[in-house]
Parts: C-alpha cells; sequence; structure tokens
C-alpha cells in the first residue's frame, strides 16, 4: 500500500512539474517528506491512539467487575 501511495505522488509530481523547471529534484523531496509524514500519521500516532482506547476499555471493564 505505501509502495503504490508513493507510486502515484511521485507520478502526480512528474507529471505536475513543468518542461524546464529546474528544481524537480525539489519537488520529489517534498513529496517524500510528504509521504513520510503520512506514513508516520497512519503507523504510529494511530497506534498510539489505539493502544490507549483500549486501556481505556480494559480500565472501564475493571472497574465494572470490581463492583460487581
Amino acid at each position: 500500500m505505501k509502495c503504490a501511495m508513493m507510486f502515484l505522488v511521485l507520478t502526480l509530481v512528474v507529471l505536475m512539474a513543468e518542461p524546464g523547471e529546474g528544481a524537480f529534484w525539489h519537488h520529489v523531496g517534498h513529496a517524500l517528506n510528504a509521504a513520510e509524514r503520512v506514513h508516520g500519521m497512519l503507523s504510529g500516532e494511530e497506534l498510539e491512539a489505539m493502544k490507549a482506547q483500549e486501556a481505556m476499555e480494559q480500565r472501564a471493564v475493571q472497574q465494572e467487575n470490581d463492583f460487581a
């Protein structure tokens, strides 16, 4: 999935670049930076949020069991 996203982003960068534009690699760098940020958001932050949610659910279940 990550490879497909990188391929699409790089394809868009290549197609959007004007011929003769000297900053092609500048655009590629921005595209790679954006891909890294997206990957970080999808893997790291979401994983932490899911773990926090699971911990809250476990605490709620434990509290219910303690009162029962």
